[in-house]
């Protein structure tokens, strides 16, 4: 609720935060707006509504048709409204009425209206910074675990494969004359195996 302006002047502040003067479509809502505005009811006599004359009836700001009205008098005199007519909605009882343009005595509530398909935009301030480097850090890391496990993982493969590292066919336990021994030992089988 912003406090005390002319009706016109109300309107104006709303349009610039891209709302309109309030509306009230029904009886929850006005009952919601009622509750709200009885707490500024010292400050001000009530809060103008976004309601304009159109022809011969009323019209929310918004070109949307009046099919809800809380009139304080039932036999409100459409007949003496004008374009300049403006309407108020008191905070000592929640019931509408017309009055003076003029009067400086309501607060002002805007309202946007409500779009059909609500367009979602990211918004990256400074609260998400922090989020942000605690995401990019973790990535960072997992990478270069996953790295690390890889790389290990091929040098201990690429390590073990062709390598016999059995007793039997190890060659940097045995010296040079065993090694001469066991090829000596080697021609000797394959000359035996040749035909004669």
């Amino acid at each position: 609720l912003q406090m005390l302006q002319l009706q016109q002047d109300a309107r104006t502040s709303c349009k610039k935060m891209g709302a309109e003067l309030l509306s009230i479509l029904d009886e929850t809502e006005n009952g919601f707006v009622w509750e709200h505005i009885q707490s500024y009811a010292e400050q001000a006599h009530g809060a103008w509504l976004g309601i304009s004359v159109k022809g011969r009836g009323l019209v929310w700001s918004e070109d949307t048709e009046m099919s809800y009205t809380n009139w304080e008098a039932h036999d409100v005199a459409f007949s003496v409204l004008s374009i300049n007519s403006c309407f108020w909605i008191q905070s000592n009882s929640g019931l509408w009425k017309p009055g003076s343009c003029r009067n400086r005595t309501h607060g002002v509530i805007c309202k946007r209206p409500r779009s059909k398909s609500p367009a979602v935009q990211p918004q990256m301030d400074g609260d998400h910074l922090p989020t942000l480097i605690v995401i990019m850090v973790t990535g960072l890391v997992l990478v270069v675990l996953i790295v690390g496990v890889i790389y290990l993982y091929r040098r201990r493969t690429i390590g073990s494969r062709g390598s016999y590292e059995g007793a039997r066919y190890s060659r940097t336990n045995s010296s040079q004359a065993e090694q001469a021994e066991k090829n000596i030992l080697v021609s000797d089988m394959e000359l035996n195996e040749q035909p004669e």
